[in-house]
């Protein structure tokens, strides 16, 4: 029985972008759905085609991470709630704070990662080092610096003149997206598509095996009794984990059992499957037992225009102590945009999530919170600070300037619009 969430998702994303598909024409062809845009360089040469960011990133789906530079909300809270959000995470700066009147919270010590779908992104401008703004459609932006290996890394690019050229980061100026002409041919192979078997369940979605190799194009590495084997995913029918290694079936139905490399034995940094505006699951390897690759479905084909997840947050937040709040959110003292992603795990395989996607959050005790989205499933999520009690609360904005602060100790339910 296939996962309950990645099935119904599926379902979701087929019936929710269907008039968008038909919008375009029938039969559109998969090229809409890969990374495509526009690199001007520091000497304003302009390059322009498909993208795939460093070795890996592909898709409209696929996550661009780094982390906020500052984190500017704090400067709504009071002194002593500053203070009382110091003493719950064991920082006491006191007056050693520098933001504004908010001189009793160290800006450092609640900075936080950030995740959203390239499909969200307008442009990219890099300054000088790890350092970018992130532009979005709805015209906000964040800076943001480090945090992950998408930033300072090689950018590629298919020109539709010259051709793939690989592009240094301290070379590249500005990376501005748009939508894919639809007659593009793949430079980098074709997406993988298809069944994760779990220990709990399946998953149904785009792959990335190894948190890598998510392309035809790509190549498993590893030993077989004969000798070393690079096989390209374009061969592969499935994987499935067996002892010490990997047993892998060809689409000719050859077989053969791989082992020596973390592309087939247990230094796999894991699989993850993504449903496109719906999120991913990575499934480590203790959890894994086969992945079968299939065709992808034509619904699950979405374009850069299809990514609208720019809105800002909204909703109602009801306390433990009867109170309810309703304006714009700001969660984890943090997330404010439907892009953005909800992080945490469910025995043991890691869920990100947009906000866009989600219907409401309820604390049910300090380790874990239950998650129900806006298509009717819900599920447990545990182990991250987006779920557990070390998230820094929320700003509910009932009036422009004035929100009202309130710790995660006292949410009982948050329902989004």
């Amino acid at each position: 029985m296939k996962s309950k969430l990645f099935a119904v998702l599926f379902l979701a994303i087929s019936n929710a972008f269907l008039l968008h598909a038909v919008e375009l024409f029938f039969g559109k062809p998969s090229s809409a759905q890969f990374i495509y845009g526009k690199i001007t360089t520091l000497d304003d040469e302009v390059y322009q085609g498909q993208i795939r960011w460093g070795d890996e990133e592909a898709f409209w789906f696929d996550m661009f991470n780094s982390e906020k530079e500052y984190n500017d909300n704090l400067k709504w809270l009071s002194r002593k709630e500053g203070q009382a959000l110091n003493e719950k995470d064991g920082t006491y700066e006191g007056l050693f704070g520098k933001w504004g009147r908010t001189r009793w919270v160290s800006s450092s010590s609640h900075n936080h990662l950030f995740a959203c779908q390239f499909g969200d992104i307008k442009s990219i401008d890099i300054h000088r080092g790890d350092h970018v703004t992130v532009n979005f459609k709805n015209g906000m932006h964040f800076e943001l610096e480090g945090g992950s290996n998408d930033i300072e890394t090689v950018v590629q690019i298919s020109d539709d003149e010259i051709g793939v050229i690989k592009l240094d980061w301290d070379r590249i100026k500005k990376v501005e997206f748009m939508q894919a002409p639809f007659d593009m041919e793949s430079a980098f192979g074709e997406p993988l598509y298809g069944i994760v078997k779990t220990i709990r369940g399946e998953f149904e979605g785009f792959l990335q095996w190894d948190h890598d190799e998510r392309l035809t194009n790509d190549v498993l590495n590893g030993e077989s009794e004969d000798g070393d084997l690079d096989i390209e995913f374009s061969k592969i029918s499935s994987i499935k984990r067996i002892r010490r290694g990997s047993n892998v079936t060809l689409k000719s139905g050859r077989s053969f059992d791989l082992y020596g490399s973390n592309d087939v034995n247990s230094r796999n940094r894991g699989i993850i499957v993504s449903t496109p505006n719906y999120g991913r699951v990575d499934i480590p390897w203790d959890e894994f037992e086969e992945m079968i690759i299939t065709e992808v479905p034509s619904s699950m084909e979405l374009d850069y225009q299809a990514y609208r997840g720019s809105e800002q947050l909204r909703g109602n937040v009801e306390t433990y102590g009867g109170e309810t709040f309703r304006g714009r959110l700001i969660y984890d003292l943090d997330e404010e945009f439907g892009l953005e992603m909800l992080d945490g795990l469910n025995d043991d395989i890691e869920y990100m999530i947009p906000f866009s996607v989600i219907r409401s959050i309820e604390p049910k005790n300090r380790k874990e919170s239950l998650i129900k989205l806006k298509n009717g499933e819900k599920f447990i999520l545990e182990d991250k600070v987006d779920v557990n009690e070390d998230n820094d609360g929320l700003l509910v904005f009932e009036k422009p300037d004035k929100p009202h602060y309130i710790p995660w100790s006292d949410v009982k339910i948050i329902t989004f619009e």
